[in-house]
């Protein structure tokens, strides 16, 4: 008897392969991507709260999924595609962890986050980034600067205080760079770069040359554009450039400057430094050259809350500070994006043709420039 094949039991047979194979590949595939994030939150405060996962990166604002603590434990579970820069939160709490979110079992314990590959180089870089002496250094000599009786005082206190942010800006970027250097295929590269753009001091030119050689992802990323954007400012109003006007709640500052030797002081009633640098210096200026030509606007930006609440504080910090020189309110909060300030106080002067003469003037600096245009 001649062994005949029939077609439709293989059509049936076919199927039910096809469909086992698919089964058993979409399951591979779920294993491949599988993670749980086993932690603690080191006290039972936060037994029967809510933790809430971000991505940082992709729609931060909505929750990529949640997971009640008990018994000072939590766990989350799912799939992930490629890595994700995640943070851990519990909503007024005063809890947060920064995580990669990534296949494998995540393991956090306190400060401790380890199990997977990136959490694992995540965690070395932590201990290398601490800067906790240094931080405790500069919290002896804050009092001293915000208390101290005299200008010289206050100068020797800011002193030390830049000197040691220095010395901590420096060990946090050799951190960042390592992690960078190391990392550059990968979303470490990425989180290192964040901070380098945001605390290494670039020109423009300099920090676009990094970015050309840098993955599109770091190149493209917000933090690197906006800084990028900021140094373009920058550079578009450094000294030999023309000022740049900006608009007033009443008036522009070329209402208050065309002309005149003016001496720009970009501020805020809650910037302790601000206040300081207003106090020791830029009110015994306009006392001492107001009759010489020199003419000092106080420019008020970020200031807090609603136009109310940004009025009233305007308003205290110069009767505060017997403030008597001409005020402007940055009505359009954009005065700082014009000038590539992302730090204040920020202090410059303008020659009486518009020419930018000086920025980032701070303590004795700022008589010496105003004597030396005056000379002119």
């Amino acid at each position: 008897m001649q062994f005949r094949i029939n077609t439709d039991i293989m059509k049936k047979y076919s199927v039910i392969i096809c469909a086992t194979m698919t089964l058993a590949l979409l399951a591979s595939c779920g294993a491949k991507h599988q993670f749980t994030v086993n932690g603690t939150v080191g006290s039972s405060e936060l037994d029967g709260k809510t933790l809430y996962m971000h991505d940082l990166y992709n729609n931060p604002d909505t929750p990529l999924d949640s997971a009640m603590v008990a018994n000072g434990e939590y766990t989350f579970t799912g799939t992930v595609e490629e890595p994700k820069n995640v943070i851990i939160e519990a909503i007024d709490d005063h809890f947060l962890v920064r995580i990669i979110l990534e296949p494998g079992t995540i393991v956090i314990n306190g400060d401790s986050i380890g199990g997977t590959p990136l959490n694992d180089k995540l965690l070395a870089y932590n201990k290398e980034h601490n800067i906790d002496d240094i931080m405790a250094a500069m919290e002896e000599y804050f009092p001293l600067y915000y208390n101290a009786p005299y200008p010289d005082a206050r100068a020797e206190a800011e002193h030390v205080l830049d000197s040691l942010d220095a010395l901590g800006s420096a060990r946090l970027l050799d951190a960042d760079w390592s992690l960078y250097n190391g990392n550059k295929d990968n979303i470490l590269g990425l989180i290192a770069m964040e901070e380098i753009v945001q605390m290494g001091q670039f020109s423009y030119s300099e920090l676009d040359s990094i970015a050309r050689t840098a993955t599109p992802r770091v190149a493209n990323s917000e933090s690197m554009q906006k800084r990028l954007a900021q140094l373009r400012a920058v550079e578009a109003t450094s000294a030999g450039k023309h000022y740049t006007d900006i608009q007033g709640v009443e008036g522009k500052l070329s209402d208050l400057i065309d002309g005149k030797l003016a001496l720009v002081d970009f501020y805020a009633s809650w910037c302790g430094p601000c206040r300081a640098e207003i106090k020791d210096h830029l009110v015994p200026m306009w006392k001492k050259y107001q009759k010489k030509g020199l003419v000092i606007v106080g420019l008020n930006v970020w200031e807090r809350g609603d136009a109310a609440a940004r009025k009233a504080a305007h308003e205290k910090v110069m009767a505060d500070l017997g403030i008597t020189y001409p005020q402007l309110v940055d009505s359009t909060r954009t005065a700082t994006d014009t000038y590539g300030v992302n730090g204040i106080p920020q202090i410059m002067l303008i020659g009486p043709d518009g020419t930018i003469l000086a920025r980032d003037l701070r303590g004795a600096a700022i008589e010496e420039a105003i004597v030396k245009a005056l000379g002119k």
